[in-house]
């Protein structure tokens, strides 16, 4: 945990347009990820994903040492944000500052814009997870990524379980 959070070392680059039909897009855990910003194309300043979720999936509680922040468009997600439970549905926006336990379930299919400042953690999906074939819900047969890739990646971008004890003294950057 001694290098630096890797978005502290991208130049800024050009202005750029990313639309949902050309931006990198995955699939992991049930969810369409659409990376429409990020660490490289914002110099390390933030990222932005667009994700369609199935009903019933979401991470458990976890801790980044970036500030997350949604935008539900369509669906519900049954939410914990610290000690707060909530509930968020269309047109509400949730704010979680870095260091805040959070997780979630998608109480139906879900559609959510995700940003993380600075960036980087989208890299998380981008190194592990399948390219999507398609613009739509992975197939539900697909293959989970191994746990021990997943836990190095977690790692690596500052993310981890709520459990785990380096999130708790982890140097905010």
């Amino acid at each position: 945990m001694s290098s630096p959070h890797p978005a502290t070392t991208f130049p800024p680059r050009d202005a750029f347009v990313a639309g949902k039909d050309d931006a990198p897009a995955y699939w992991f855990y049930d969810t369409l990820w659409v990376i429409l910003a990020d660490v490289h194309q914002t110099g390390g300043s933030f990222s932005v994903l667009e994700q369609w979720m199935r009903a019933g999936v979401g991470p458990p509680l976890h801790v980044h040492n970036v500030d997350e922040w949604f935008f539900v468009f369509s669906g519900s997600m049954d939410m914990q944000v610290g000690a707060r439970k909530l509930t968020a549905t269309a047109g509400d926006s949730i704010w979680i500052p870095r260091g805040t336990d959070h997780g979630f379930t998608t109480t139906e299919e879900t559609h959510v814009l995700n940003g993380y400042a600075p960036g980087g953690v989208e890299q998380i999906i981008a190194g592990i997870a399948t390219p999507a074939e398609r613009r739509e819900l992975p197939p539900q047969d697909l293959e989970l990524p191994d746990p021990d890739a997943f836990g190095r990646l977690l790692d690596n971008y500052w993310s981890s379980l709520s459990t785990n004890t380096w999130a708790r003294t982890a140097p905010q950057r």
